[in-house]
Order: C-alpha cells, then structure tokens, then sequence
C-alpha cells in the first residue's frame, strides 16, 4: 500500500514538473527553439527531447575544451542541433567547435614530423621582408600576402587569389624569406602546411625505406596537405626515382586543385633541363605547374654577399 502511494506521489511531482516546462520556458532557454519557430504544440511534445538539449547547454556553457569535455562516452566532441522533421522535433548531431579545433592542432602536430621549418625559420615575416624587393616587385609582394590570409582549406574550386605561386630568380634575392613569410602566416591562422627543401623530400622517402616503414605514407602526405611549400625546387639531384615521385605529388595536387608554392633558381621552362629530351614526365610537370600557379620572378644581387667578412691576410 505503501508502494502504491509513494507511485502516485512520483506521477503528481512529475507532472508538476512537467507543467512548470512550458514553450516559454523552453524559447526564453534555447535560442534554438526561437529560430526554428514552432508553435507550442510541437514544444509541448518534444519537451523530453528539449530537456536534454538544456542538459546539454548546461553542460557545453562551461566548457574548457575537448580535453576536458564534460560529456560522457561517444557524446564527447558532439553537439546536438534541433531541427524539425516531418512536423516534429529532432536533433542532428555535429562534432562541435573544440573538437574540430582538436583535430586541426593535431593535424597540424602531425605535419611537423614531415616539415623542414626550423626554429630559426620562424622569423621569416611579411613585417620584416626586406623594402626594397618589396617595392621592386609589388605585385609578387602583393600575391604572396593575399593568398597567406585568404586561403582557406576545404574549398572545391579556388579563386585566383589561392592559386599556388612559383617564385624564382638568383640565389640571395628573397624567394625563401617570402615563402617562409607565407608559411608563418598560414601557421598563425591554423591553416595546415609543409615547408620543405626539394631535397629533404627524397631523404625523407630513403629514411623510411631504410627503417622499414612505408614510403606512400611519406608521400601521401606531401600529396594531400593544404598547403604544400617547396623550396630549392628542381635544385635537387634528380634521378628517374626522384622525377617519378616529384611529378606523383604535384601532379595529385593539380588534379586535386590544393595549392602549391616553389621557390627555385630556374623558371618553369628550364627545370630538370637534363631530363627534358628523354622524359616526357618533365613536360607534363612544366605544364602542370604553369597551370597551377602565379609565377613571379625576384632579381636583385645576392643579398647574403652584403654581410660576408673577409679578413685581411
């Protein structure tokens, strides 16, 4: 009997509470009920529904970040959005704004294992670019600072401002210093990126031979990253090896429409010039690359040669 009462007195709480949970209850509490605006009845009966999304409000509000996410099990990282569907309430399911963040430093905590970027490399700013190339090549200066802030990942057709750059003249004149200036700019806005020598890629692919580890992992990452810098390019010691695996990347990120920036000491036309008679791979790269980029040259004296010391005999 004692049972029975303490039943009823359970429903008569319940449906206390349940009559305290009114649709302006729930609009003045969940933005997300104002903006679909529906009417009370389909409030009133998606109110268990809507009583988790307050849980979930309550929760997500004081959130420290996905490390220290205050859901339990596979709820971490997720956030339910209210929609409507057939004239009722239901949620749909997203990873949320830290999650993603999440993601995105690892991602990019990932790429340094296969990036040549040092410490010292880090300097390398538009601020500190030295004026004068600046000044004598303005619209390069003005092409390498658009696409450092306007390029953002996950775009299916690029606009002419995200177009890769090939940037080339003699050794001392800036190429690198602007390449690394765009490198540094994307890293500041969490845009995923390699810098790399030419050469360092082709270390990279032997040092995982010679470790037992798969050279595709190595080269599906210089193939897939949003943005892929290249440095010294064509400069290296080619091979039939190295020409296959150079044209592999680039010509993935071509089909793939991912931009690409070079730095070299040669123009388009007169890379891998040894290989030109008896490659076909060559051409096909030229054409991609000139395709695929804005090209720009740098001239000037070798700017390194201003700070060399001789000592007298």
């Amino acid at each position: 009997m004692q049972h029975i009462g303490s039943t009823l007195n359970f429903g008569a709480r319940f449906k206390e509470q349940q009559s305290a949970y009114t649709p302006d209850y729930f609009r003045e509490r969940l933005p997300q009920v104002r903006t679909l605006g529906v009417d009370d009845q389909t409030i009133r009966a998606g109110a268990i529904l809507l009583l988790d999304l307050l849980k979930q409000e309550r929760v997500c509000g004081s959130c420290k970040g996905f490390d220290q996410c205050g859901k339990e099990g596979d709820a971490k990282g997720h956030y339910d959005m209210l929609d409507v569907y057939n004239g009722q309430l239901t949620v749909r399911t997203t990873h949320c704004n830290e999650y993603l963040k999440f993601v995105e430093r690892r991602e990019i905590d990932n790429l340094k294992e296969f990036s040549e970027k040092t410490q010292e490399d880090k300097r390398y700013r538009f601020d500190n670019y030295p004026v004068e190339q600046a000044r004598k090549h303005p619209k390069l200066y003005a092409a390498a600072m658009e696409f450092a802030e306007a390029f953002t990942t996950g775009r299916q057709n690029l606009s002419d401002a995200q177009k890769g750059l090939y940037i080339f003249g003699p050794p001392g004149v800036g190429k690198t210093h602007l390449m690394l200036a765009i490198c540094n700019r994307l890293d500041d806005r969490k845009v995923p990126n390699i810098f790399v020598r030419a050469d360092s890629i082709f270390d990279k692919l032997r040092m995982s031979v010679a470790s037992g580890k798969e050279m595709e992992t190595v080269i599906e990452k210089y193939c897939t990253v949003p943005v892929l810098a290249i440095d010294e390019f064509a400069q290296e010691r080619a091979n039939e090896f190295t020409l296959d695996k150079m044209f592999r990347i680039i010509n993935y990120r071509f089909s793939n429409q991912l931009p690409t920036l070079f730095t070299s000491n040669y123009e388009p036309p007169a890379v891998y010039r040894p290989f030109q008679e008896q490659s076909k791979t060559v051409d096909a790269m030229i054409s991609r690359i000139i395709q695929m980029t804005k090209i720009g040259r740098l001239s000037g004296k070798d700017a390194r040669l201003s700070h060399m010391e001789i000592l007298d005999n």
